[in-house]
C-alpha cells in the first residue's frame, strides 16, 4: 500500500484537514507550533505507530462555555494498491481510517460499499442462533439450511441484491498487516545516535527472524541470528565511518534473546574519535551526533528498501544542527529515498534549502488561523498550477519566495528588474526583500498575466510597476483590455511610471549627462563637445526617449551601453542620494511598501 493522501480530524491543533495530498517527498513548511508535527503524528497514528492520548484531542470551543475535548479523533488515508494487493482486496485503492471515540483505543476501519440495511452487514462472526434470528427479522426462508455456511450464504445472497451505500466497516487483519511501515526521525526529540543504531539492528533482526533457514533449539536460533547481526554491525560501522569523517572506531555488540519483547536483549555501543579518544554519544557535539544519527538512519532505510515493503519515512526538522554542506547531503539522501517505488517521504522543515530543493507542488505551507491548523498549497491542476515551479524558476522566484513574500511586483523587463532594486534601496533605505516584496520581469509575455491571475486567485497580493505608455499600447500586455480579460483591475493592480511614457523619461537630462560622461565617454563621433551635455538628451524628449538615447550613446562612445538594461542600471548605480531618485518613483515605492504590509 502506498499512502497518497490523508485527512485529519480532531488531533491537537488540527480541527479538520481534508485531502492533504502526499507526494514523495512532501515538505511541510511553516512557523513553529503551526501543526507540522501534528500532521506527522497523525500519519503515524493512521499507520498504527502512534498511541493517542487524551491531550492529543482537539479542544472544541463553544462561545460562553469552557473548552472541552472533541468526541472523536480520526485520521483517514487513501492508499494505492500494488498488483498483489489488488488481487487480495479486489480494488485498486483503499480508503482506511483509524478512529478514536472519546479517547478509546483507535480502531482501523475501511470504506466499503455495503447494504443500507445494517442487518445485512457484519454477520460473518455470528453464531448459528444469531444468524437464524437475523434471517427471521429479514423474513428470509431458512428451509434446507443446516450448517453455518448455509446461513452465511443466504445472507450473502440477500446482501448482494440489497441497495448499497458507502459505510465504514472494521478493517481486516490482512489490511492492518498490509499498511506501510512507518519510521520517524525527530531531530528535536529524544531519538539519538545510540537509539538509531539499536533501531537499525532491530530492523535487521526482524529480517533475519523471518528467514526460512532458521531451525533448531531456541539458543541455536539466537546464536545464528547473532552471527548474522555481526555482518550487519560491520556494515553499520563502515557506513558511519564513510559518512562521518571525525569518528574513529565503533564497537557495537548486540545480544539476542528471543524471550525478550523485541528480541534484542541489549546493544552495547562504544565510539572513539579520530585520534582514539572515547566519545560519549549522548554528550558528543550536536552536529556530530546528528550526522552519526543520519548516517545510521540512512543505512536503516537501505535495509527497509531491500525488503520491498511499503515504507513511510517521516522526518521532523532533520536538518537541525547541520551545517550547509551536510544539509545538502541530507537533501540528496531524501531525494534518493523518495525515488524508490516503495518509499514515501514526508519532511517537516524550516530549511530554505529543503523547501527550495523540491518542486513547489510538493511543498505544503502550514499556518494557524484562529489557533487551528490550515494548509496552503500553491499549486493545482491548471496549466499554471501544474507548471508553477518551472514558471517561477524562469523569472527567478524560489519556492520560499512564493510561499512567504507579501507582494509580488511584475515589471516590464530586464531593464527594470536590474535598476529598480537599486533605486528602491536608495529611495527608501530598505531592500525589497526586507519589505516582503518580490520583483519579477514580465518581458511582455502574455503568460505573465496568467501567472499574476493565478497568484491573485491563490490569495497572493500582486502589483505591476510599468511604463505609462503600456496602458494604451495595443500590442502591450499591460493595456487595460488584456488586464481585464485576465481578471485583473488596471486601477488596482497597476502602478504606472513615466513622464510622459516610460521609466527612462523620469530622470533629468542632467542626471543622464552625468551618467554618460562617467560610463560612456564621448569619443565616437565628430560632435563639437568633448563631453555629453544635458541638451544632448533634451533633443530626444519628443520621440521614443530610451531608444534614441541608446542609439546616441552607441554612436558617440566606443564603450557605449550594450543595451537598455545596462543603460538604466548604470544610471541607477551612479546616483548618490535619495534626492536624486525621481519623486514619481519614490511615490510608487511608498505605495508598494504600503500594499505589502
Amino acid at each position: 500500500m502506498r499512502l497518497t493522501s490523508v485527512s485529519i480530524e480532531g488531533l491537537r491543533s488540527v480541527r479538520l484537514l481534508e485531502h492533504l495530498r502526499i507526494g514523495s517527498p512532501t515538505i511541510l513548511s511553516g512557523h513553529n507550533d503551526a501543526g507540522k508535527s501534528a500532521i506527522i503524528d497523525a500519519i503515524l497514528m493512521l499507520l498504527g505507530e502512534y498511541k493517542l492520548r487524551i491531550d492529543d484531542m482537539t479542544y472544541e470551543r463553544v462561545e460562553g462555555d469552557e473548552p472541552k475535548r472533541v468526541d472523536e479523533t480520526s485520521v483517514t488515508g487513501v492508499f494505492e494498491l500494488n498488483d498483489k494487493e489488488q488481487g487480495e482486496f479486489g480494488a485498486t485503492s483503499l480508503e482506511l481510517r483509524r478512529r478514536s471515540i472519546g479517547g478509546d483505543a483507535p480502531v482501523l476501519q475501511f470504506l466499503v460499499e455495503a447494504p443500507t440495511d445494517a442487518r445485512l452487514r457484519d454477520y460473518a462472526d455470528l453464531t448459528i442462533p444469531n444468524l437464524k434470528d437475523r434471517l427471521d427479522t429479514l423474513e428470509i426462508p431458512q428451509g434446507g439450511l443446516r450448517v453455518k455456511a448455509d446461513f452465511i450464504a443466504a445472507l450473502d445472497e440477500a446482501a448482494a441484491a440489497a441497495p448499497k451505500e458507502l459505510v465504514w466497516s472494521k478493517a481486516t487483519s490482512a489490511m492492518e498487516k498490509a499498511l506501510p511501515t512507518a519510521k520517524r526521525f525527530d531531530a528535536a526529540g529524544p531519538f539519538d545516535a545510540e537509539d538509531a543504531i539499536r533501531a537499525t539492528l532491530q530492523t535487521a533482526y526482524r529480517a533475519h527472524l523471518e528467514g526460512d533457514e532458521l531451525s533448531g533449539s531456541v539458543r541455536d536460533i539466537e546464536r545464528s541470528i547473532e552471527e548474522k547481526l555481526v555482518f550487519d554491525v560491520q556494515n553499520i560501522r563502515d557506513h558511519i565511518k564513510d559518512k562521518v569523517g571525525d569518528v574513529g572506531e565503533i564497537d557495537i555488540q548486540p545480544t539476542v534473546n528471543l524471550s525478550s519483547a523485541n528480541g534484542l536483549k541489549s546493544t552495547s555501543i562504544f565510539v572513539t574519535n579520530s585520534v582514539g579518544e572515547p566519545v560519549n554519544l549522548h554528550r558528543s557535539g550536536a552536529g556530530r551526533a546528528r550526522r552519526i544519527t543520519l548516517a545510521v538512519w540512512e543505512y536503516n532505510s537501505l535495509l527497509l528498501r531491500e525488503t520491498g515493503q511499503d515504507i513511510v519515512l517521516l522526518y521532523d526538522e532533520p536538518d537541525t544542527h547541520l551545517d550547509y554542506a551536510h544539509q545538502r547531503e541530507l537533501m540528496q539522501l531524501i531525494h534518493e529515498q523518495a525515488g524508490e517505488d516503495n518509499i514515501t517521504v514526508v519532511v517537516a522543515s524550516h530549511s530554505m534549502n529543503m523547501i527550495d530543493g523540491v518542486d513547489i507542488s510538493n511543498v505544503v505551507h502550514i499556518r494557524h488561523e484562529d489557533h487551528r491548523t490550515v494548509v496552503d498549497r500553491l499549486s493545482d491542476d491548471s496549466e499554471i498550477g501544474s507548471h508553477l515551479g518551472a514558471i517561477a524558476a524562469s523569472v527567478g522566484l524560489r519556492n520560499t519566495v512564493l510561499l512567504h513574500e507579501r507582494l509580488f511586483v511584475g515589471v516590464e523587463g530586464d531593464s527594470e528588474a536590474r535598476a529598480l532594486p537599486v533605486l528602491f534601496k536608495l529611495a527608501t533605505g530598505r531592500h525589497l526583500e526586507s519589505c516582503g516584496i518580490a520583483l519579477w520581469p514580465c518581458r511582455n509575455n502574455e503568460g505573465a498575466l496568467r501567472f499574476a491571475e493565478f497568484l491573485v486567485g491563490h490569495g497572493r497580493q500582486v502589483a505591476f510597476l510599468v511604463d505609462a505608455d503600456s496602458r494604451t499600447g495595443a500590442k502591450h500586455i499591460f493595456n487595460d483590455d488584456r488586464l481585464i480579460a485576465c481578471g485583473l483591475d488596471p486601477n488596482t493592480h497597476c502602478l504606472y511610471v513615466g513622464e510622459p511614457n516610460e521609466i527612462e523619461d523620469v530622470f533629468s537630462d542632467e542626471l543622464w549627462a552625468e551618467a554618460a560622461n562617467r560610463s560612456w565617454p564621448r569619443d565616437g563621433d565628430d560632435q563639437p563637445s568633448a563631453t555629453w551635455l544635458p541638451e544632448d538628451f533634451t533633443a530626444h524628449r519628443d520621440g521614443k526617449f530610451s531608444k534614441l538615447v541608446e542609439e546616441m550613446l552607441r554612436r558617440g562612445s566606443t564603450s557605449g551601453p550594450s543595451g537598455k538594461p545596462e543603460m538604466l542600471a548604470t544610471l541607477a548605480l551612479g546616483l548618490r542620494s535619495r534626492d536624486q531618485v525621481p519623486a514619481i518613483l519614490t511615490d510608487r515605492f511608498e505605495k508598494l511598501i504600503e500594499r505589502a504590509k
